[in-house]
């Protein structure tokens, strides 16, 4: 409703000029005393007096204009907001009745189905209102407003779990209106229109699905950027890039257009086919590339990573110490230390290979204590330390007590646990 431009009240001011032959019906004057008097009172925002002369506008003239009706679904809107329980569903019956109106009387439009099927979605009249508004879509979607696709996205979840729509429909519609927000730049309110399709339409988005939407760009994706890049978006958020269109398509972008993020792709490629070495060698042009900090520790974690699955767990550790030099609450960089600690089997006797569980649990901790995000990782870990530990005996035969003080062979300060 908030879009509805009460244009009429410029129209009754000059309407001589304005008004159609025909428009004001069988008795113009009665019809000049209603719109003036329920324009008066709209203006003034006294929508119980505005409404009773509304209705007597519609009854005298209602081919008077379109925005007769728009007003009038303004002011029945406006009356919802302190009508009682009984009051409200007869507003709510009467705006759709007037909806009804306007379309059979002057035909429909992208505004009017956006609106009528906004209304209809909330009144629980599911498939009517996604059909209007899928007319909408049709007819001009990129002005489409946020709060529209919203409960759009709804809609088409809630007739999917009533088998009325299948997930092939949803992805469709995902694709579709992830467009839209694109084209809207994510302002008014598109941001959160974006999180409403990936909550409700996302959960059909498997990969399975998704890759032969997908398909259908990739010709046209291969020699325009533009449809490149919202395709390897679309893939790396919805984490299907294990196909040959992925692999394809990263490769031409970083020809194309050499970037962090395209190499970045490139690296997921050989992660994928667990390819570590390689992954590291196009996650070190990656890094070489980004100027944005967040983006550089993100490539550096994931390069660590790959090291440490490589085997190449010394240069891993390097790459977490600069993981942390941005972010000192990164645990996954805390993580990797950790495990690195719990291999370095630099003790000259079992009882120091097993101390150094110490410090590796005193690591883990940390990523635990700054970093919700590897909680339950860290407590896995921690475990694992915590059950290498040297026994109670162990501690006794070499004079150590818990609590104190204890420097470990790969030199790290911890306390006997």
């Amino acid at each position: 409703m908030k879009r509805i431009v009460l244009s009429i009240l410029v129209g009754i001011l000059s309407f001589g000029a304005m008004a159609q032959k025909g428009n004001l019906g069988d008795n113009p004057d009665e019809c000049r005393k209603y719109l003036s008097l329920y324009g008066d009172y709209l203006k003034q925002e006294m929508y119980k007096d505005a409404y009773r002369f509304w209705v007597q506008a519609v009854n005298v003239c209602p081919e008077y204009s379109a925005n007769l009706y728009e007003n009038g679904i303004y002011i029945m809107d406006a009356l919802k907001a302190k009508a009682s329980a009984e009051r409200k569903v007869a507003l709510t019956d009467s705006i759709g009745w007037a909806y009804k109106q306007s379309i059979k009387i002057f035909g429909d439009n992208p505004t009017i189905n956006e609106n009528f099927g906004s209304h209809m979605i909330k009144v629980g009249k599911l498939e009517e209102g996604v059909n209007l508004i899928d007319k909408a879509l049709d007819s001009n979607a990129n002005r489409v407003g946020a709060e529209t696709i919203y409960y759009y996205s709804i809609a088409l979840a809630k007739l999917k779990n009533k088998s009325k729509r299948d997930c092939d429909v949803l992805v469709e519609e995902y694709d579709r209106l992830s467009e839209v927000i694109e084209f809207n730049g994510g302002a008014n309110g598109y941001e959160i229109a974006q999180g409403g399709i990936d909550k409700f339409l996302g959960p059909c988005l498997t990969c399975d699905k998704l890759l032969p939407v997908i398909e259908k760009k990739f010709e046209e994706a291969k020699t325009d950027d533009n449809t490149r890049s919202k395709v390897l978006n679309t893939l790396n958020k919805r984490g299907c890039t294990d196909n040959d269109v992925y692999e394809t398509l990263t490769i031409i972008e970083a020809e194309k257009n050499p970037s962090s993020e395209a190499f970045g792709n490139i690296a997921q490629t050989y992660i994928n086919k667990k390819d570590y070495n390689k992954a590291v060698e196009y996650y070190d042009k990656a890094i070489e590339l980004t100027q944005d900090a967040s983006e550089k520790e993100q490539l550096l974690i994931n390069a660590a990573k790959a090291m440490m699955n490589s085997g190449q767990r010394s240069k891993a550790g390097n790459y977490a110490d600069k993981v942390l030099a941005i972010n000192p609450n990164n645990g996954d960089a805390y993580l990797i230390k950790a495990s690195n600690i719990a291999r370095s089997a630099c003790g000259t006797s079992a009882f120091e290979d097993k101390a150094i569980n110490w410090a590796a649990y005193d690591m883990a901790a940390k990523a635990k204590s700054v970093d919700p995000s590897v909680a339950s990782q860290a407590s896995k870990d921690m475990a694992a330390y915590r059950a290498r530990f040297p026994s109670d005996t162990e501690l006794f035969e070499q004079g150590l007590s818990k609590g104190s003080a204890y420097k470990t062979c790969n030199g790290y300060s911890t306390t006997v646990k």
